[in-house]
């Protein structure tokens, strides 16, 4: 049965079976829901590798979950770890090369099983062969003379065995045989809007030079339908009222529009290609840096690891000094208890055997008998069990709960909070400004420097500022917990500023996570000339004494005032040479003080600031101390 189409015919309801290269047509009474034909087709791509169009050899699968044939297809495809899948253009990352992508065995086993099906299916469609054939022939000769007698053979079929063309193709410039015509022209998009007609042998010069309705020649081009016509269909009603320009008109502009828009596409496809690029280069960077944090939390684990390591060591070795010298002493207890037990064995055997001896022989041995066992008796009292203290270890106790606590409150390194200027304890003279910043409020900040931001009334006028960057390192946020008498607090001296002079601070903390937001602006005016009230504290250096890992600090000062002055007296020191914080120690009144917790063979710096109530301050000679060797 046949459907007409145009000038196309279709055979309905046909199934197409492929067969070692040759093609065969099955009559269907009913038409199926789904051809044969379809559905093998939709097992060959499913079972087909999208790049070599074969079925899977060695199928591995990528991990955006398509699959590739490893050899030579993904293997082709890899590029320092990357790979980018061809059917959803995912660049995926595969750490460690293309032999760690895991094997699909299920899909071989599949593929194996369809082959075997196809082979039989094959062997089955060749033995219908002859019929199938004497159907289609009978099926084709209800077409026309003049297609019978048609010497014009399909540019599809074999050179060897070409059969005689049924139709013609102007869209694809092509004459097919009949099998040839339903394989290629299947009844979807964009086949079916494809113009057929009988078999010619000018096909390619129709398309270009005649009309196809009309056979004239092609000499106009309609601009509302973009095609070209000839005069007779300018008359049409297909064209009517339609905007005609010549045919060589229409093939320079369009050309010139094609130009146009395929340079702006090469153009497009450069930046294209660079964007990727750099996309590609963007991803590897970003993979690079991932790995360096992966290797420092690795290496601070490990370095967290090997102290725990070395503490375990340390505990689990105290223990066992501490068994040997109990197991040393209950040994030797031990032993002698066995040989106090011994001898009085041996002397209880004797002793019995004497007792049975004659008179004569027992009163000649009775007396120093009965020192011996006099002696034994005492001995064996004195031999009594003596518990060890294993129970209770005095010393030996561990509790690591704070420890425990502190490794689960571990987390990523976060930027530090707002730090804040105590202006209660603040204080300035002519030309220096002394700040105190306040502990952070949280006791897991980590700051590795603060920045203080100035500037006078002028430069504030001008917008402009100065920065003082202080450094806060680690052996100093912990000297307030190991130093005695120290504050804890952070100290800045701001110095070299204009007398009588207002400014304005401002100080931010940061750490390699990040910066803090600034804090409150604070207002302070230096003092003028003499108008503190506050002696200039002085530091004895002929009299300071230097240690491995402390110095001793001389001054009169905290003695030279007198009490009703409220003036308070306090030892600022530092290293040399390094923009750090100063330490600051209470001194009491006293005339010299002992700083604890320095660096053997190192420069120190040693100011005395004393200050009163009123946030007036006087600053000492600056001492520069080395410490002795260790």
């Amino acid at each position: 049965m046949i459907e007409e189409f145009g000038d196309a015919f279709l055979f309905s309801p046909v199934s197409v079976i492929a067969t070692n290269g040759n093609h065969a047509f099955e009559h269907v009474r009913a038409a199926p829901a789904k051809s044969p034909v379809k559905a093998q087709m939709e097992v060959d791509s499913d079972l087909q590798c999208p790049i070599c169009l074969e079925l899977f050899s060695y199928p591995i699968i990528l991990p955006c979950s398509h699959v590739l044939c490893r050899s030579p297809c993904a293997e082709h495809l890899f590029d320092f770890n990357f790979i980018r899948c061809p059917v959803c253009r995912d660049n995926c990352y595969v750490s460690g090369g293309i032999g760690s992508l895991p094997r699909v065995i299920a899909l071989e086993n599949i593929i194996e099983r369809y082959k075997a099906d196809r082979t039989s299916r094959e062997n089955t469609n060749d033995r219908n062969k002859s019929a199938d054939s004497s159907f289609l022939d009978a099926s084709l000769s209800s077409q026309s003379d003049v297609e019978k007698d048609s010497s014009i053979l399909c540019n599809l079929c074999n050179s060897v065995s070409k059969k005689k063309a049924k139709k013609s193709c102007l869209d694809c410039n092509v004459s097919y045989c009949s099998n040839c015509l339903l394989l290629t022209h299947q009844k979807k998009d964009p086949f079916n809007t494809h113009e057929l007609v009988s078999p010619r042998d000018d096909v390619s010069h129709s398309v270009t030079g005649l009309c196809s309705k009309h056979s004239d020649q092609l000499s106009l081009f309609c601009k509302d339908c973009g095609v070209p016509t000839c005069t007779l269909c300018k008359d049409s009603s297909l064209h009517k009222d339609h905007f005609m320009i010549t045919i060589e008109s229409a093939y320079t502009d369009i050309k010139a529009s094609i130009d146009k828009n395929l340079q702006k596409l090469g153009v497009s496809q450069e930046k294209v290609t660079s964007s990727l690029q750099h996309q590609r280069d963007n991803l590897k960077e970003m993979q690079q840096k991932i790995d360096r944090k992966r290797s420092e939390i690795n290496a601070q684990c490990d370095q967290l690891l090997a102290e725990i390591e070395n503490k375990r060591s340390f505990f689990l070795a105290d223990l066992e000094y501490e068994e040997r010298i109990r197991q040393n002493e209950q040994e030797e207890l031990i032993k002698v208890m066995e040989r106090i037990l011994g001898s009085s064995q041996a002397l209880y055997s004797y002793t019995s055997e004497v007792l049975n001896e004659d008179v004569s022989e027992f009163l000649e041995v009775a007396n120093t008998l009965s020192e011996k066992l006099v002696k034994a008796t005492a001995d064996c009292e004195t031999a009594q069990f003596q518990p060890s203290d294993c129970d209770v270890l005095p010393g030996k106790l561990v509790d690591f709960r704070k420890e425990r606590n502190v490794i689960r409150e571990m987390n990523y390194l976060l930027a530090p909070e707002t730090p804040s200027i105590d202006v209660t304890r603040c204080s300035r003279s002519e030309d220096t400004v002394v700040l105190v910043l306040s502990p952070p409020r949280n006791l897991h900040d980590v700051i590795d420097q603060y920045e203080i931001h100035y500037c006078s009334e002028e430069q504030k006028s001008l917008e402009i500022e100065d920065t003082l960057i202080v450094k806060n390192v680690q052996e100093d946020r912990l000297l307030g917990k190991i130093v005695p008498n120290c504050s804890g607090v952070v100290v800045v001296l701001v110095e070299n500023l204009c007398k009588s002079t207002t400014y304005y601070f401002c100080v931010s903390a940061s750490n390699q996570s990040g910066r803090s937001a600034n804090s409150e602006v604070v207002q302070c005016t230096t003092l003028l000339p003499g108008e503190s009230v506050i002696p200039a504290p002085v530091i004895v250096e002929s009299l300071c004494r230097p240690f491995a890992t402390s110095v001793q600090i001389y001054s009169s000062s905290p003695q030279d005032v007198a009490a009703e002055q409220h003036i308070s007296h306090f030892l600022l020191y530092r290293p040399r040479g390094q923009s750090r914080a100063w330490k600051t120690l209470s001194l009491y009144g006293r005339q010299d003080h002992r700083v604890f917790g320095l660096i053997a063979s190192t420069d120190y710096e040693f100011v005395i600031l004393g200050c009163n109530q009123r946030g007036e301050c006087q600053v000492s000679n600056r001492v520069v101390i080395h410490t002795e060797q260790s």
